[in-house]
């Protein structure tokens, strides 16, 4: 894949995350669509594994939610706006996973910095309220999204050994 073609399609994600993110409910149809879409340019060997990720993303901010951690802002539960950004994220990153040659070790910080920061700049995009003191919440979402960026990547780096 060449470098052009894969910082376009990086950009274009970090721009429709600020998009669902910042718009929320007023752009709900346009975010279920695109993430529609993005599954459906999903290779099809992949599509029951982003399928996969996108539901084990919707329980773990269920999780955090029951466990009074946050809030999504206007919601009890999270919303559909956020059900289609997990959709597009899994479609992406397991996109974006085939095409890096990352070692399982490198995702573990890498989840532990970028799963916080992005619920984080959610908040200071007032998609989200923290319930519980904030050390306690980002200490707790970096050490779960440590465990989860491996956990979901697996498939694709156990199908890249294989190749």
């Amino acid at each position: 894949m060449n470098s052009l073609r894969f910082w376009l399609l990086t950009l274009g994600f970090d721009a429709w995350w600020t998009l669902a993110v910042w718009g929320r409910e007023r752009f709900i149809v346009l975010l279920l669509i695109s993430s529609f879409l993005m599954l459906a340019f999903t290779p099809s060997r992949r599509r029951l594994w982003v399928a996969v990720v996108c539901s084990l993303g919707i329980i773990l901010d269920s999780l955090w939610c029951i466990l009074g951690l946050f809030e999504f802002t206007g919601s009890t539960g999270v919303p559909p706006w956020m059900m289609a950004l997990w959709l597009g994220f899994s479609a992406w990153w397991l996109w974006l996973l085939g095409h890096l040659r990352l070692t399982w070790y490198w995702l573990i910080p890498l989840g532990a910095v970028s799963g916080p920061l992005a619920y984080y700049l959610g908040m200071r995009l007032g998609a989200m309220n923290l319930l519980a003191s904030p050390s306690y919440v980002w200490l707790l979402m970096a050490a779960g999204w440590a465990i989860f960026l491996p956990l979901i990547s697996l498939p694709v780096m156990l199908n890249r050994r294989k190749q």
